[in-house]
């Protein structure tokens, strides 16, 4: 086996509010890097982040075969999500406090459970049928001069019989109490990704996903019945944390600032913020596919979500999709 990795957007500036669209390599694609630079923006502390403020600048990411998405989700999300899947938290340099400091980080896409795995990742195009297409934020908060790197991997040998598809489902509840969500019906699932405006801090318990089950043609199957609070802990099984990772430098505060917006006092808060939102409905979880969620040949599957606060939430499912059926020549 060989694989090949190479740049696709080398260092190019964007501006506010707009849509880019690139195209992707033709051999077997294994996964993506994007890259985000920028120099820090300290002038105002409280728009200050070093994860949230360079994540939220792309408020959504695309990869389209032939104009349909195989993945969609703002970059916050899929960062989420993969991690997750990788087992690791995406990496940054140079995480200063410091006005003007330049740094960066990046977020790894996959196209297949594993990275480099030639039995699932997205197949051998013809050029222009793959693209990368992403769309920035209305505003850039935190940070200065943002560029973008994306390099591709792809596996040159490879025929993947799989690949995986993630779409960002929406959703704003009007009322608190049970709320239904549709799953998409047709492929196997590997696993979903949640998201909640709300979620159990300070003195409030209450979360936009208070509780949630899964029905499967109206029966109750796999999750029955769970909570917020145990889906969201159990993320600690997923992602390891390193002394570089984004969440083990997202939360660190400044007790003042000089003239020029450098923070003075600062202290290490670990990992809190980066999964607070978050929680994973899991479906493979000895990595053996003997739990795949099987959706064909079923009228509906949803999710019924006792909200304790009516705003919104996002799911992702992670579908398996048969190269042999989604791939047509």
């Amino acid at each position: 086996m060989r694989f090949l990795r190479q740049v696709i957007v080398q260092d190019e500036t964007f501006a506010v509010s707009t849509q880019r669209t690139d195209d992707l390599p033709v051999n077997p694609l294994s996964f993506i890097i994007v890259t985000l630079r920028c120099l820090n923006n300290c002038a105002t502390i409280a728009n200050f982040s070093t994860i949230a403020a360079l994540l939220n600048q792309i408020s959504k990411l695309e990869i389209l075969y032939k104009g349909s998405a195989i993945i969609s989700g703002s970059l916050a999300d899929l960062a989420r999500l993969s991690s997750i899947l990788i087992g690791h938290q995406p990496m940054q340099t140079t995480a200063t406090l410091v006005d003007n400091d330049a740094r960066s980080l990046s977020v790894l896409i996959p196209l297949g459970r594993r990275l480099y795995d030639p039995t699932e990742c997205f197949p051998a195009v013809r050029r222009g049928e793959l693209q990368l297409q992403m769309t920035t934020a209305a505003a850039q908060t935190g940070i200065d001069t943002p560029t973008i790197q994306v390099e591709t991997v792809e596996l040159l040998d490879a025929t993947p019989s799989r690949f995986l598809k993630a779409t960002t489902i929406s959703r704003t509840f009007a009322a608190t109490g049970d709320n239904d969500v549709d799953l998409p019906i047709g492929n196997k699932v590997n696993g979903v990704l949640l998201f909640g405006t709300s979620v159990p801090a300070t003195t409030v318990l209450t979360a936009t996903i208070g509780q949630l089950r899964l029905l499967v043609d109206n029966m109750e199957s796999y999750y029955a019945r769970t909570n917020w609070e145990s889906l969201h802990n159990e993320l600690s099984r997923y992602v390891n944390e390193g002394p570089n990772s984004a969440a083990m430098k997202a939360e660190e505060h400044g007790a003042a600032a000089n003239g020029a917006g450098d923070l003075l006092v600062t202290g290490q808060h670990g990992q809190v913020g980066f999964f607070d939102n978050y929680a994973y409905l899991d479906f493979d979880p000895l990595k053996n596919d003997a739990y795949l969620l099987e959706t064909a040949g079923h009228a509906r599957i949803h999710l019924r979500i006792n909200a304790d606060v009516a705003d919104a939430m996002r799911a992702l499912p992670l579908e398996l999709i048969e190269v042999a059926q989604a791939i047509q020549s």
